[in-house]
């Protein structure tokens, strides 16, 4: 049985993203690596009993801006906050069964500026093994697109996005004007998702993920008349990782559905996780349809970084990236480049040191940012 119901996964694997070469067959040793959507999806540890599991992460956090461009708004300033303040509860209802509710009470990426109370609350429920054939998450959904986007947040690499990954995924349009050090939180939708990971062996998988979703981002509710579609497939063979992402959607504006496309393509080599260095590159595009008359708006951007563990708790990271959010105008990409430094405490404490400097070819933007993090996460089986 258990043999079948691998090649019924393999057979819906293909279906959703492509053909599965014929000798693969079900291997007896799984593949350690977890893909992101099997950390978020669901349990590492399924239960036939009823499991509660309770955790809080903390992430203050110091922030200097020193500006120097002609746009408005650009004034240097500092500022204390929290990055992240979330308190969440997590486990098992049956053994085919898992949930997840999450509060978050900081300013970040993923949640509104609201005056008080929490700022986003997030639920989700896993069918484990649906049928024997693929796991279906509904409710509030971590979704997948590139990588950097979704790095666990406790564990990530930086403080913060690179405008690319902001705009072309963060933000709902093209044209919307990201914070430079806008804070790492993962996109959460409303909608319903299938995914698995496939194992081919002790060091290789597939992972697919295929849902449907609210246009309107983190919000409960849609504006529009359609729904988005999210896609990814990630390929994974030894230190090699190969991903891609896509969203097909729209926004309604001004009474009338305008598309939206995204794509992104990813390719990491070893496991920042864990192996002594790495290295990660992304690439993305995106286009927006405009008002009637006017031309679809077209952006890309690209990404690579690099890290090295000096020592079991001290590791150092260089990013770079570039970004035109218009490709039909001269004069504005943006450039930016990012060093950091980051200690591993006991009990997944962090403490991040991270110096951005991002600029673009008009001069309108020319900032220096300096961030310093803590991040204290904690979490206890209560039953």
């Amino acid at each position: 049985m258990k043999n079948s119901n691998h090649l019924l996964r393999l057979g819906c694997a293909a279906l959703l993203g492509g053909t599965i070469a014929a000798p693969l067959v079900a291997q007896a040793e799984e593949d350690a690596y977890k893909s992101f959507p099997m950390i978020y999806g669901r349990e590492a540890k399924s239960s036939e009993d009823l499991t509660l599991i309770m955790g809080l992460e903390m992430q203050p956090t110091y922030t200097l801006y020193d500006r120097s461009g002609m746009a408005p708004g650009t004034e240097d300033r500092s500022e204390f906050s929290f990055q992240r303040l979330r308190w969440y509860i997590k486990g098992s209802v049956t053994e085919d069964v898992d949930y997840l509710m999450v509060t978050e009470w900081a300013r970040n990426a993923a949640t509104n500026s609201s005056a008080g109370g929490a700022r986003a609350f997030r639920a989700r429920a896993t069918f484990r093994d649906l049928g024997g054939i693929t796991n279906v998450a509904a409710g509030t959904i971590i979704v997948p697109f590139g990588h950097a986007f979704y790095a666990p947040a406790g564990s990530a690499p930086w403080v913060n996005y690179t405008r690319m990954t902001s705009t072309l995924y963060g933000c709902g349009s093209i044209s919307c004007e990201p914070d430079q050090a806008e804070v790492i939180a993962n996109i959460w939708k409303t909608g319903v998702m299938a995914f698995d990971q496939i194992s081919f062996g002790a060091d290789s998988s597939l992972t697919y993920t295929a849902g449907f979703y609210n246009s309107s981002g983190t919000r409960f509710q849609d504006d529009g008349d359609q729904k988005d579609f999210n896609g990814s497939l990630e390929f994974h063979k030894g230190p090699v990782f190969a991903h891609y992402g896509v969203r097909l959607g729209s926004q309604k504006i001004d009474g009338s559905e305008r598309d939206r496309e995204r794509h992104a393509v990813v390719l990491r080599y070893n496991n920042h996780l864990k192996d002594t260095w790495w290295a990660w590159g992304e690439y993305m595009m995106g286009k927006d349809e405009m008002a009637a008359g006017a031309d679809d708006r077209k952006a890309s951007g690209w990404e690579l970084s690099a890290g090295y563990k000096i020592s079991p708790k001290y590791e150092v990271v260089l990013r770079h990236s570039q970004f035109d959010p218009n490709e039909d105008a001269d004069n504005d990409k943006f450039k930016e480049t990012s060093l950091a430094l980051n200690y591993n405490m006991e009990r997944g404490i962090r403490l991040q040191l991270q110096a951005d400097q991002v600029e673009n070819d008009s001069g309108a933007v020319d900032d220096k940012v300096f961030t310093v993090r803590v991040t204290v996460p904690f979490a206890k089986k209560l039953m």
